[in-house]
């Protein structure tokens, strides 16, 4: 049977969008949008949630080659292609940030795949900042590489934070942009690259085996998932995508 409630939110978890993006789209409370996606309630999404999402995918079309466009422009003025980053406080609240960092990671995906060389920067940085910061190319803003690695992974502060044994706080310094001296140390870096590498083989043990549908984990009823069951959504997600590559198999999810 199809998991409608699944469905939505991998879709939601694809585009780097959250509950309370969709609530707001919708102009609904959250509270309900959870309900939607709770498998142990009745509440099912209604259409309209999916006609958003659907928007959404159509707007990250046009986000990515905006991106595209910016970064060719970037290399114009500055010699070095850039990507912006966004920070809530960087857009409107309407518009959803995770959208629009999805579009500039992809983005640089494909200058990637061309043997490009691309930077990430905070989107609040001006022109006279990247000017000044070039001598450092291609990792111009330490902090927006940074962040920018950890949101790709689906890493949040607090699980950072836990496992070097610092606070939340220390972590979003080293994120924040207005506070330059507070710089990410090597060993956070070494924490994400062990995390990407987890990730990398919960997602070959799921090719190797190619379920479909493809199990995924529901959030608690406070939106949370513990560290590996962030890992096994994330690597669902990139076998997916890998297995539906040819266009001729289509990949359902599943709450496990």
């Amino acid at each position: 049977m199809f998991d409608l409630k699944c469905s939505m939110q991998a879709q939601l978890d694809n585009l780097w969008l959250k509950p309370e993006d969709l609530a707001g789209g919708l102009g609904i409370r959250v509270s309900s949008v959870r309900k939607w996606l709770d498998p142990e309630l009745d509440c099912m999404p209604v259409k309209d949630a999916f006609d958003w999402i659907s928007d959404q995918i159509e707007k990250l079309g046009d986000l990515t080659l905006q991106c595209l466009n910016d970064a060719n422009d970037s290399y114009e003025k500055f010699g070095q292609h850039i990507v912006r980053w966004y920070r809530d406080e960087d857009l409107p609240d309407t518009e959803p940030g995770g959208l629009y960092n999805l579009a500039s990671r992809l983005a640089a995906d494909q200058l990637a795949a061309k043997g490009i060389e691309c930077s990430t920067v905070y989107a609040s940085r001006d022109g006279e900042w990247i000017e000044q910061n070039l001598d450092f190319s291609p990792d111009i803003d330490l902090k927006a590489a940074f962040a920018a690695q950890a949101d790709a992974l689906g890493v949040p502060t607090s699980e950072i934070a836990a496992a070097l044994g610092i606070t939340n706080r220390s972590v979003k310094d080293w994120k924040n942009p207005k506070r330059d001296t507070m710089l990410p140390v090597d060993e956070a870096w070494d924490f994400l690259d062990e995390y990407a590498e987890a990730l990398d083989i919960r997602t070959a043990e799921l090719l190797e085996i190619m379920p479909n549908p493809m199990p995924y984990h529901p959030m608690t009823r406070l939106g949370t998932l513990t560290k590996q069951q962030r890992i096994d959504n994330r690597a669902a997600q990139a076998a997916a995508r890998q297995i539906m590559g040819d266009g001729k198999v289509v990949v359902d999810f599943v709450y496990v």
